[in-house]
């Protein structure tokens, strides 16, 4: 008795054989597609044997054949035994090895249907993720504005402040910084294509480090916008077991949010906190706030709560960075108006 399939190449193997001899050779295309074609046990020496068929009981030295399940695509059994050679092969014995074929479809068909499945699962989840990236691109765009804007700022001023050591360093460093910025979403756009990768983290970050960042790449704009940047001390807080990358990021997109909708002479506000769960990271604003009904919604892509136009990725790519680092992010009102987005982490 031998069994044979296909393997995930498609090549058809021996995958099971109780004999010796040429018997375990592997089969052929012609000779597997000819036996998955049969719908019945078959005598491979009975009359109407030919081609593939024929060969496999001239080359291979089987007696009888019977596909699993319907069509046999996945599975073939054959028999091979002298005291029945092709030709000879009784009645009972070609009843037994259907019945053998038929005990085995069930739990065959079962794990060819899990096995499809999880395929066709797989394929449609890639699907869904270039065609979001296909519907994305004005969005992506938006979002490289950004740091461009930055850049672009402190451009505008380096002709009068030239012989300014200290602006000549701080506008080497924020460019730098926002091309980096430019770099890391791309990638985000590269990974949202391909399967998911575990994410991977640093030991630990400083919370204050990325708030003075964040401030120096943002001061200029909330500046012109009329807007006030309040820090509160957060030097004696534990490190956040995120990596410092991707904290920087998550507050720098909070803190940009927070810009757009914030009216001259509001204030945003900075902080973060120990609580019983872990450490507490919140960027306030004084904007409309966010209804309840769309404070889940908001961190999706093309969602917004500014109805002149879509929203951005900013506050789906902070999501999936906090989610990725064991967090999460919630939004709350803030006392006198505005909202506050709180990120929860774990400490180091």
């Amino acid at each position: 008795m031998a069994a044979w399939s296909r393997d995930a190449a498609g090549v058809p193997r021996v995958v099971s054989a109780r004999i010796d001899g040429s018997s375990l050779q592997e089969p052929d295309d012609a000779m597997f597609e000819a036996a998955a074609a049969a719908r019945e046990p078959v005598d491979l020496g009975g009359p109407g044997v030919r081609g593939a068929l024929q060969r496999i009981a001239v080359e291979l030295g089987f007696s009888a054949l019977c596909p699993v399940g319907a069509t046999g695509e996945e599975t073939i059994l054959l028999l091979g035994d002298d005291r029945e050679p092709p030709g000879r092969v009784r009645p009972r014995t070609l009843a037994a090895l259907g019945s053998a074929a038929a005990f085995l479809a069930k739990p065959a068909a079962a794990a060819l249907a899990a096995s499809r499945l999880s395929i066709m699962d797989a394929d449609i989840q890639r699907l869904d993720r270039l065609a979001a990236l296909g519907s994305l691109v004005s969005e992506i765009v938006h979002e490289i504005r950004n740091p461009l804007v930055s850049v672009k700022t402190f451009l505008q001023l380096l002709p009068e402040r030239v012989d300014e050591p200290d602006f000549r360093e701080r506008f080497l460093q924020v460019a730098t910084d926002e091309l980096r910025r430019v770099e890391r979403l791309l990638d985000l756009v590269l990974e949202h294509g391909r399967p998911a990768s575990p994410p991977r983290h640093d030991a630990g970050s400083d919370l204050s480090a990325a708030f003075a960042s964040v401030v120096q790449l943002v001061g200029f704009r909330a500046a012109e916008r009329g807007v006030s940047l309040e820090v509160a001390e957060t030097n004696a807080l534990p490190a956040a077991r995120i990596s410092e990358d991707a904290l920087r990021q998550v507050v720098l997109n909070l803190v940009l949010n927070a810009i757009e909708v914030t009216p001259a002479g509001g204030d945003i506000r900075l902080d973060g906190l120990l609580t019983s769960d872990g450490l507490e990271v919140s960027v306030d604003d004084r904007g409309p706030g966010v209804p309840r009904e769309l404070r889940e919604r908001l961190f999706e892509p093309f969602v917004s709560s500014k109805g002149d136009r879509p929203g951005g990725l900013g506050l789906a790519i902070t999501r999936r960075i906090v989610e990725e680092a064991g967090g999460h992010i919630r939004i709350e009102g803030r006392e006198g108006g505005g909202s506050s987005f709180r990120v929860a982490l774990l400490p180091r």
